[in-house]
């Protein structure tokens, strides 16, 4: 078997194709596939209909199963799962414990890790980073510099067919609106929904405890 080394095992009708790699005590099973130049290493599972292809890396204990994908120049590592229809790209890190399911995405250099989760439509790209015990999940759109610990540091609603994502940021300010991904600000919201949306931030998004951290490191 080509492209297959050490004690990795491949079995039913998956198939490793191409420049792909697949070494260490990794399994691959079911209707998985593995092509382009992605490898799949150390203790890692793929299998049901799950793809890894182009440069994507899988490896550590990950699991990627269902028909959920990992492509682009992507990692998952760690103990990380993606499932469901889950779709990780770009240059996009899911590591630690985080899983990834539903019919997200997650992209750009984003990142998910700790025990965080990202589930249902919900998209994750930019710089953004998930991390802590948050779950993400829903339609929102997480972007730009999103510095999310846990649960109470987003909301999301939806207005006629638009959806408006909130969340916490290491930009000035310490968070950043989008309407159906574009860049919004408070001054451009009604002043009823505007009033809402900044009490919101303020009793959860811990503001002053990241101003304080972003200070310290710039002392530094």
């Amino acid at each position: 078997m080509p492209n297959i080394f050490e004690e990795a095992h491949l079995s039913d009708n998956a198939k490793v194709t191409g420049d792909a790699l697949v070494f260490g005590n990794c399994r691959i099973f079911g209707n998985a596939r593995i092509y382009g130049d992605a490898q799949v290493y150390e203790d890692s599972h793929i299998s049901g209909n799950a793809l890894v292809y182009s440069d994507g890396r899988v490896h550590g204990t990950a699991r990627v199963y269902g028909e959920a994908q990992v492509a682009g120049q992507s990692r998952v590592y760690g103990d990380a799962r993606i499932f469901g229809n889950g779709f990780v790209h770009g240059q996009a890190q899911i590591h630690g414990a985080a899983q990834v399911s539903g019919s997200a995405q997650i992209f750009g250099t984003a990142q998910v890790f700790g025990e965080a989760a990202v589930a249902g439509n919900a998209r994750v790209y930019g710089n953004a980073r998930i991390s802590g015990d948050a779950r993400v999940y829903g339609d929102v759109q997480i972007r730009g510099f999103a510095l999310i610990e846990s649960s109470q540091h987003w909301f999301s609603f939806t207005q006629g067919n638009e959806t408006m994502s909130v969340y916490r940021s290491s930009r000035p300010g310490g968070f950043e609106i989008n309407i159906e991904g574009q860049e919004a600000t408070i001054d451009l919201l009604d002043e009823d929904l505007g009033r809402f949306v900044q009490k919101t931030i303020e009793a959860n998004f811990d503001l002053t405890k990241k101003r304080s951290a972003t200070t310290s490191a710039l002392r530094r």
